[in-house]
Parts: C-alpha cells; structure tokens; sequence
C-alpha cells in the first residue's frame, strides 16, 4: 500500500508541477496527429461523423431496426451514447501505449514520464469536444432541447476525463514494459463495443446481466452523457452507483500508482 500511495503521489505531483508543459504538449499530439492532411484536426470530426452515419445505415437500413428509443429518432438516440465511446475508446487504445509511443522522451531526455499518457488523453479530450459541440447543437435543435438537467453534462465530461486519464496511465505503464498488453487493449475495446449499451439501449437489459452490464464503468460514462442529454432527470441510475463508479476509479488511481512506483525505474532500459 505504501508503494501505491507513493507511486501515486508522483503521479499527482508531476502533473500539477507540469500543468503548462502538459497543455503545450497535449495541443502539439493533436497538430501532429492530423498534420499533413487537408483537413487537419477537422478529421477529429469528420470521422467519427462518417462512423455514426455508417452505424446509423447500418441498423436502420441494413437490419430494419433503428426504431425510435425513448421518444426520439434512433440516429438522435445514437449520438449521445457512440460520442463519448469514441473518445475512450482511443483514450484506451492510443492512450495507454502512450509513454510506449513517446519512448524517446523516457530514454533521449529527462522528462516528467507520468505526464505522457496524460497529456496523450488532453489531446484526445481535445479532439472530443470539438466533435461534442455540434453534437449537443444538433440534438439542441432535432431533439429534446436544452433544459436545466443537461448542465449535468460537465459532470460527466470530467468524469470521463478523469477515468480516461487513470486508465490510460495504469495500461500505458504495462504497456511500456510489454508491448503484449498494446494489442490486448485493442482486442477488449472491441469486444467491450458490444458489450457497453452505445448501439442498444441499455432498458432492454434484465436480470443478473443487466447488473453485470453496470458493472462495465464505460456504461456509466455513456448512459451518462445520453442521461443528461436526453432524459429530463439527474444523473443516471443512482448516488450508489455513482459512489461505485468513483470507488472503482480510485481503486485504479491506487494500482496505477503502484504499478508506477514499481516499473518506472525499468522504463529505460526496456524502450
């Protein structure tokens, strides 16, 4: 326990000491990211934007589905729920090779190394809200509107990112000593598409699976963001599950750290 909470109080304080070099850093991934094309960071929303609409043809044409959820078009359904998946899905994926990806700043240079996968995830984050605006517009005017409860949407927003962030330091510091866990990670966001209610609504779920389907954290953070944007009450499922979800992000935060304290010495010597 002592090596978690040391691990982790490195972890905290790098980041808090490097908050500008972190910013800069993060605003510098997303340019080189998309550096090159035409478009440039414009790809950030129109892929995922080809995504939706290839879903959307998908269920609603190809398996005659797509009927409307909750009082609105399925499409309009879609949307708050496959946004958010987008974004954890490469905070998982991208994020947690990241200190893997970056290894010349661990072995060329001295650098914060706790800072890489955070700085990975802003990036992502940035590219998320640029595809979250004209999302909540759009169901602004086609949908529900505006109303008192969508403000709960900053809520999740950070929850997510913080999610995002722990998850992405506790795989990108197995990730760094075991390129293995890289194509793992890559392999369980595609079985955990299916599996997290973005496509199907999470109502049609009973029984002892819908309570193995809450315990999937992602659920909380998508059904979040569709909670806030479409349905006229706070927060989803309850304070509890809130609490779980909290009480499981501050278990990760412990093992990251641990695992940091642990493996970071070796960093070098394994990129």
């Amino acid at each position: 326990m002592g090596a978690a909470w040391r691990g982790l109080r490195e972890i905290v304080v790098n980041n808090a000491s490097n908050v500008r070099r972190t910013l800069a850093m993060a605003r510098f991934d997303l340019t080189k990211r998309y550096s090159g094309s035409l478009l440039g960071v414009g790809w950030a929303v129109v892929r995922p934007a080809v995504f939706i609409a290839v879903y959307w043809f998908a269920i609603s044409v190809g398996l005659r589905g797509g009927k409307p959820i909750e009082g609105v078009p399925y499409i309009l359904w879609l949307i708050p729920g496959i946004v958010p998946w987008f974004f954890l899905n490469d905070a998982l994926t991208i994020g947690g090779t990241a200190i893997r990806d970056h290894r010349h700043l661990v072995t060329k240079m001295v650098f914060p190394v706790s800072t890489i996968p955070v700085f990975t995830v802003l990036a992502l984050f940035f590219a998320h809200l640029m595809l979250l605006i004209p999302s909540v517009l759009i169901l602004a005017l086609a949908g529900p509107g505006f109303t008192i409860h969508t403000l709960q949407l900053l809520y999740y927003i950070f929850a997510t990112l913080v999610f995002s962030s722990v998850v992405a330091i506790f795989i990108s510091t197995l990730s760094a000593v075991s390129a293995d866990v890289g194509h793992m990670v890559r392999s369980f966001t595609r079985v955990m598409f299916w599996l997290t209610p973005i496509i199907w609504p999470f109502s049609s779920v009973h029984g002892t699976l819908r309570w193995a389907i809450l315990a999937n954290p992602l659920t909380y953070l998508i059904e979040g963001y569709r909670h806030a944007l479409l349905r006229p009450d706070w927060l989803f499922g309850s304070l509890r599950y809130t609490a779980y979800f909290w009480g499981l992000t501050g278990l990760l935060m412990l093992i990251a750290g641990y695992l940091y304290h642990r493996l970071q010495p070796d960093f070098a010597d394994v990129l």
